[in-house]
């Protein structure tokens, strides 16, 4: 039985490979000519560097999505990062099992919430304890 299987197997994978082959060809010339009529970028002009592209910031931070992320993923201070926090507040919750098991992120949510209608103080904010 196992015999009969692999040979159907082996028989069905040869047959939709020989159709596959012939349905799709590449034409290189046009490969080329595109690859020659397109423009080289560097992400690193203008000033910029590795850190700001690392740095991932909402143009006006909503302190309720905030407080959503930091519902659902606190822990991983992804809601840190979200109102303009560093890459490097990640590594601090990692090291400390989640901002103290939990702790930093239950303060930083009670904080916004008190906080609600003006933020500013904690975005861009890369202090380990928000509050």
């Amino acid at each position: 039985m196992k015999k009969l299987l692999f040979t159907l197997c082996l028989t069905i994978g040869f047959i939709s490979s020989s159709f596959a082959n012939s349905a799709y060809y590449v034409d290189d010339t046009k490969v080329e000519v595109l690859l020659e009529s397109s423009e080289q970028i560097n992400p690193f002009e203008n000033g910029s560097d590795m850190a700001n592209l690392m740095s991932v910031q909402a143009a006006d931070p909503n302190v309720w999505v905030a407080c959503i992320i930091d519902f659902f993923l606190g822990g991983l201070a992804i809601h840190r990062v979200y109102l303009g926090g560093t890459w490097v507040l990640i590594l601090g919750y990692f090291f400390t099992f989640g901002g103290i098991f939990g702790i930093i992120p239950l303060g930083d949510l009670i904080a916004m919430i008190i906080n609600s209608d003006d933020i500013s103080k904690y975005v861009g904010s890369n202090a380990f304890i928000m509050w």
